[in-house]
């Protein structure tokens, strides 16, 4: 039979849009269908589909073309406020984007002596066959069936529907819905014919680049933020570096697909190198000048808190509503191009195991369309597990998730290269790891830096990979008619059963989705602790722990959306949230756009801080001197009726505390308790609150048109009053 080639058209694509040049590859789909997606299977052993040694064909700038088309995409918008969480720094999150390129550059130097050892078709599969066995590789094309595939193209259908949600002020609630259409479209598309996808992924590779070009300039040019040294999240309160170099590497990959054109390569000693190390330095370029151009845009913390959103907003900022509106419809084009990309080729995955007899429902997955000759059965399952997956784990988590799985098997190909160096000595070699085996042996140390990191601070996630990813043992011994010489005793029905307890654990890990309870969106500010902050990548605080304990007495379920301050009721108006919650003051302005619930805090309101021994000992000395807020609160609206102070608003509270501590402000107007904890956490240095200002109540804003859900909320409130447990609460945290 005649193979499958796991090199999608745009592959050829991408040399021709980014470097055109006279004998580069030549996109043509009709070539690229009859070459890569013909009837039959994808050969792991056979040497080429018509059995002739591979021609090399690809130059220099082809090659580099074909490391930045791949890898250039919805990385580069959705993944610097992940980055920034992580690390909760600005500048060790650019330090991150460097890591990881380098990562990824030792991983490409070194993957790609395997690629020119065994110039077939199939990449990291058949470098694992040849240097482990069947057995390994086989488990290396089930997690990427069951795992790196749906995780990937649900991460992907998450971040089209963020992008989505706020472009047309679509409820956030609706997401799945959108992420549905994502997926469903491009399913859609690559069923039709190998043509229709090619379209597709010729009109996202060149819409990709319009949204990157314009942030980067424009963002560099017009943005007048600190890029440095800015804290993105509280103290403490940061995930840890190796998680966002681990997020880094889903933004950087796509650099494997080199390797697997090894043998069609001219001079691959000379040109392999200098095309991983070139493409990959331009993309490390790239993605720190994006990076660069957002913390001009926005603070470092808005950006954690809008999330996916950030660049949205930043694109908004810099060419109005519709200007942005027009990059935010590039930037989705991005996104389906790279799902579509993805859906192009892992299918193909899927329908080559098929053929083989390696998957349960062979003859289901291993089956073309006789229309279009394309592998509907294999593109259905994986959309649709796509969206099983989008729907337990938001997008952020299902990259890291992805990238683990993934980073599992590149680890062992780079281990494979020193153990293939002897065992397969007699094998020529027309390229060889430049520093041997100092590359190597980097590649292997980055992998294993970002498994510590996973394991260490989110394990259950990277523990379900390895579950996941071992789960196809007993179905590799099943499909193959054979029992593992350690389970003897093993028979088919015992087999099944296991797969069946795997399955069941699994499930039960996102057993959340299975709650019948109805879904409520909260808008929150995820910068002002104790209120409210990002912890490990989650939201906590008073106000989150308060908000739960009601929505589960009042019989709902909550998701909660990153929203700055100054947006956080016009979220609630718009209805991209029903409710938020934030340290929010009732105040009389607000309550003719949303209502309150009961307070469920009475404090002493607002609170003057200034350097100890200042001179300054009330409101009344502020005259000419610079006091700073946060903006759109009720502490700037009553430091605006000051006269002569210098008000100077603020929308992130770290910026504000760091130009206290750099002796830019004189004093700082705030709620006295946010003020308190700052100073406790030494945010705020060397400051002491020297006036209360009146009294504030603290309550959760509501949509006017929800009374339901305002009744329910303040029953739950008043029960949590009655029974003590909101002072409990309020004691565990002030």
């Amino acid at each position: 039979m005649e193979e499958i080639i796991l090199q999608p058209p745009s592959i050829r694509l991408v040399a021709v849009l980014i470097f055109p040049k006279k004998g580069s590859y030549r996109f043509d789909v009709e070539v690229a269908r009859k070459e890569s997606y013909v009837k039959g299977e994808m050969s792991m052993s056979a040497p080429t589909a018509a059995g002739q040694p591979l021609k090399p064909e690809i130059g220099l700038v082809s090659a580099m073309s074909i490391v930045v088309g791949m890898v250039l995409g919805a990385g580069a918008f959705m993944k610097p406020p992940a980055v920034l969480a992580a690390t909760g720094d600005s500048t060790w999150a650019l330090v991150a984007w460097m890591m990881g390129g380098l990562f990824s550059m030792a991983g490409g130097l070194t993957l790609c002596e395997l690629g020119v050892m065994f110039p077939r078709t199939g990449g990291i599969y058949v470098y694992l066959e040849e240097i482990f066995g069947e057995k390994t590789a086989f488990l290396y094309g089930w997690m990427i069936v069951t795992l790196f595939a749906p995780a990937t193209a649900g991460a992907l259908a998450g971040y089209f529907s963020s992008v989505f949600c706020v472009l047309f002020d679509v409820p956030s609630q609706y997401t799945p819905v959108v992420g549905a259409g994502a997926l469903a479209f491009v399913a859609v598309v690559n069923s039709i014919s190998v043509r229709a996808a090619g379209t597709v992924q010729m009109a996202a590779t060149v819409c990709k680049l319009a949204p990157i070009i314009l942030l980067a300039v424009f963002g560099l040019w017009k943005g007048n933020g600190q890029v440095l040294a800015m804290q993105s999240v509280p103290d403490g309160v940061a995930t840890s570096f190796s998680i966002a170099v681990l997020a880094t590497l889903f933004a950087y990959d796509g650099w494997a697909q080199v390797a697997a054109l090894g043998g069609e390569i001219k001079n691959p000693s000379k040109i392999l190198p200098q095309a991983i190390i070139g493409g990959l330095s331009f993309l490390v370029i790239v993605y720190a000048t994006i990076n660069i151009a957002l913390l001009k845009l926005l603070p470092a913390d808005m950006l954690v808190s809008l999330g996916h959103e950030a660049s949205t907003i930043a694109a908004q900022k810099l060419f109005g509503l519709t200007g942005g509106n027009i990059i935010s419809v590039g930037i989705m084009i991005a996104i389906i191009g790279g799902l579509n990309g993805y859906a192009m080729t892992l299918s193909r995955v899927l329908y080559s195991m098929g053929t083989r007899g390696y998957m349960p429902g062979s003859s289901l997955w291993g089956k073309l369309d006789n229309d279009s000759q394309t592998p509907v059965n294999a593109i259905l399952l994986l959309m649709s597990s796509a969206f099983v997956y989008s729907i337990l784990f938001d997008a952020d988590r299902l990259s890291n998730i992805a990238s683990f799985a993934n980073w599992i098997f590149y680890l062992l190909t780079f281990v494979a290269v020193i153990i293939a160096r002897k065992t397969h000595a007699h094998v020529p070699r027309t390229y060889k790891v430049p520093l041997y085996p100092v590359v190597p042996l980097f590649a292997i140390g980055g992998a294993c830096y970002v498994f510590y990191g996973m394991l260490s601070t989110t394990p259950q996630y990277g523990l379900l990979s390895i579950v996941l990813t071992l789960a196809g043992l007993p179905v590799y011994y099943y499909m193959k008619g054979s029992r593992p010489t350690f389970f003897p005793q093993l028979k088919t029905r015992t087999v099944v059963a296991l797969c069946s307890v795997l399955f069941l654990l699994f499930l039960t890990v996102s057993i959340k989705v299975l709650d019948p309870r109805p879904e409520i969106t909260v808008a929150v500010e995820p910068a002002s602790p104790p209120f409210s902050f990002i912890q490990n990548g989650d939201n906590t605080g008073f106000d989150i722990e308060l908000m739960n304990k009601l929505a589960d007495r009042a019989g709902y379920k909550v998701t909660y959306r990153a929203v700055s301050l100054e947006h956080i009721f016009e979220a609630v108006n718009r209805d991209q949230a029903d409710a938020a919650i934030s340290s929010l003051t009732i105040t009389a302005d607000r309550k003719s756009t949303v209502n309150f619930t009961e307070p469920y805090i009475t404090s002493s309101g607002l609170a003057l801080l200034v350097k100890s021994g200042s001179p300054i000992t009330s409101t009344d000395k502020l005259s000419g001197k610079q006091v700073g807020v946060p903006a759109a609160s009720t502490s700037e609206e009553y430091a605006r009726t000051l006269a002569e102070a210098n008000v100077q608003a603020f929308h992130s509270t770290l910026d504000m505390a760091k130009a206290f501590n750099h002796g830019q402000l004189a004093a700082i107007i705030y709620d006295k308790p946010l003020l308190e904890h700052l100073v406790k956490q030494k945010v705020i240095e060397n400051g002491v609150v020297i006036q209360s200002i009146g009294t504030e109540q603290y309550g959760i804003a509501v949509a006017k048109k929800s009374k339901e859900l305002e009744e329910k909320l303040n029953k739950a409130l008043a029960d949590m009053k009655k029974s003590g447990e909101l002072d409990t609460l309020y004691k565990k945290w002030f």
